[in-house]
């Protein structure tokens, strides 16, 4: 859980709280029981954070970075995480409807079971990353790259797959 000077430093701004997690690497916050602020996110450093079950409709977390963040079972239903850097990130199951991923580093990250429809993932890198049955209907994926993906057990229905690279994909398991 996230401790008192941790909710004080991060009410000073992004750009004050990504100075103190550089002085802070070793920390890992844990937001679980925490009321994050719902201002502008844009830029900021949760890597490593723990955001399970979190709702995070609607946040702009556009260029954040979230890379081994754990999102489990979170919801982040319309935020904005354009250009935002979630490599390793746990969103196992988490709930990403309508949510806007253009340019996002999703690599190796974990999706399984997440539900992404009707999201923009258009130049998105999922290269390596695990989609294995999560909700990808409607889901723009013009130009992104799901190299070495696992997309087994995904539902694709009116995806957007227009040069998408799926070189080494897994489509469906037999």
């Amino acid at each position: 859980m996230a401790n008192a000077k941790d909710i004080v430093v991060l009410k000073q701004g992004v750009d004050t709280w990504n100075n103190w997690r550089l002085q802070n690497l070793s920390l890992n916050q844990d937001f679980r029981d925490t009321k994050l602020l719902k201002t502008n996110s844009s830029r900021v450093d949760l890597s490593g954070s723990n955001l399970t079950e979190f709702n995070l409709t609607g946040f702009n977390l556009s260029r954040a970075n979230l890379s081994r963040a754990n999102l489990s079972r979170a919801n982040l239903s319309r935020a904005n995480l354009y250009e935002a850097i979630c490599h390793m990130t746990n969103l196992r199951e988490a709930i990403l409807v309508d949510t806007n991923l253009m340019a996002a580093f999703l690599r190796n990250a974990d999706l399984r079971g997440a539900n992404l429809r009707g999201s923009d993932l258009t130049g998105a890198n999922l290269s390596g990353s695990d989609l294995t049955g999560a909700n990808l209907s409607g889901v723009n994926l013009r130009g992104a790259n799901l190299r070495d993906t696992d997309l087994s057990n995904a539902n694709l229905a009116g995806a957007i797959l227009n040069g998408a690279i799926l070189k080494g994909a897994i489509i469906s398991r037999v």
